[in-house]
């Protein structure tokens, strides 16, 4: 039975999944598992934030993880964390020390490591059922900033995230800064860019292209700069369109794609290279085809690495689950849901994708450094903090324009019963205006 208070805690904290889909904590905290991991893979490139947080706040996020494990009842706790931060394995090590149930798995520097699937494969040797969640086989993971901040619950809200500023930056770093703060006053902290034509994105594999007035959220772990020219923004940047028509005309079928696919090498019916050829069908042919796609993590391996045609395999299931979705199909109603249970497949250990070749694939090897976390907290005195940085329904607001906050004060509360977070205000100041955001100025 999960424990009522922690779990009270991290609701009205507004803690969330920082790592992902920024999944509400509060929820996870209510199920009963075995075993909690702690996420410390950080596989994305050029990404530090997970690194430099395990090395400074290793005990506090071993401190979130305990606590996890009280409320969901588990008797283990495990973080993951790539064997190659000798420092970071280090300080978490030391962390455990004398504490029963906790220890350490260390990963290879591989993309993509923290994938939830993946991860819980490798921590527990057990695959979450197709189109299934971790807590499924018994299993909680979190992210370790989403840790950090179960562990300070009981005495903060959420209102800052910690993410990673680099590219073509002129000091590249992991900054602590209010939610709400806008990309642009981001890279200040950075330096600003260190050229004049640039495009900013959230994460090199599974990110997008970012707006520079736009606001960081609780989920954003991370800023890269890049040329405006740079082949990672273009593709970044193609129409749906564009997209399919060109890997219409272009793919060779030669199944690159579905080879190195994650999932497909856990034993999941997922298969790209049957996607892209549904762009040559219609109607009941193409439904068939798209389902391949029902189990995409859309970790752009396919897309980003595997393909040699430098097509776009992961837009095209994402366009296929989209059009799947408004036909009313999901896992559970596909045909492909007939398929065997998933066995890993033999290769897996021999396709996961080194992180330096990936780097150098994606033309990102000149931005390769460090970026130390910068433990002050950056003075912001304007913030535009979502009401919808989680997955479920927007907060409601519960302020109005006019109205002074102090930081930490509810913005937003969670509608009744609703997936939703609570929302806080990130520095003290005047609201200036409530809409699907909330602005507040000091």
């Amino acid at each position: 039975m999960a424990d009522p208070g922690i779990v009270e805690a991290i609701r009205k904290a507004g803690v969330v999944g920082a790592g992902g889909a920024g999944f509400p904590t509060h929820v996870k905290a209510q199920a009963k598992a075995e075993v909690v991991i702690s996420n410390g893979a950080e596989c994305e490139p050029l990404l530090h934030k997970d690194k430099e947080l395990q090395k400074h706040y290793a005990a506090l996020i071993v401190e979130g993880l305990e606590l996890m494990m009280a409320a969901t009842g588990a008797s283990q706790g495990v973080l993951a964390v790539k064997a190659k931060h000798k420092d970071v394995v280090s300080a978490l090590e030391k962390a455990i020390k004398g504490r029963r149930g906790l220890r350490a798995q260390t990963l290879g520097n591989y993309y993509p490591a923290g994938d939830e699937f993946s991860l819980v494969y490798e921590v527990t040797g057990k695959l979450i059922p197709p189109g299934g969640i971790p807590i499924q086989i018994g299993a909680v993971v979190d992210n370790v900033e989403t840790l950090l901040n179960v562990a300070l619950a009981k005495k903060q809200p959420v209102t800052d995230t910690f993410l990673t500023v680099t590219g073509a930056v002129n000091a590249p770093v992991t900054v602590k800064l209010p939610i709400g703060t806008s990309v642009n006053e981001a890279l200040t902290q950075a330096g600003n860019a260190k050229i004049k034509d640039f495009g900013v994105i959230d994460s090199a594999m599974m990110g997008r292209v970012m707006d520079p007035s736009e606001p960081v959220a609780k989920t954003t772990g991370g800023l890269i700069v890049l040329p405006k020219g740079h082949p990672l923004l273009r593709k970044k940047s193609a129409s749906a369109e564009r997209i399919a028509r060109i890997g219409r005309s272009a793919c060779d079928q030669c199944s690159f794609c579905t080879e190195f696919c994650p999932r497909y090498l856990l034993g999941y019916s997922i298969q790209p290279h049957k996607v892209m050829r549904s762009l040559g069908f219609a109607g009941a042919d193409r439904k068939v085809l798209n389902e391949w796609a029902l189990l995409c993590c859309e970790c752009s391996l396919c897309s980003l690495y595997a393909c040699p045609e430098e097509l776009d395999p992961k837009s095209v299931c994402v366009a296929a689950k989209a059009a799947l979705r408004e036909k009313k199909v999901d896992w559970k109603s596909s045909t492909l849901n007939k398929s065997p249970a998933p066995a890993a497949h033999p290769m897996l250990p021999f396709r996961k994708v080194p992180l330096p070749r990936l780097v150098r694939k994606l033309g990102l090897h000149d931005y390769l450094a460090d970026a130390p976390l910068q433990e002050t907290r950056a003075a912001i005195r304007k913030v535009r903090i979502p009401l919808n940085q989680h997955l479920g329904v927007p907060a409601l607001p519960v302020v109005s324009a006019g109205q002074k906050v102090r930081r930490g004060d509810l913005v937003g509360q969670i509608p009744e019963g609703k997936l939703a977070a609570a929302v806080h205000a990130s520095i003290d100041g005047v609201v200036k205006s409530v809409d699907s955001h909330v602005m507040i100025e000091a």
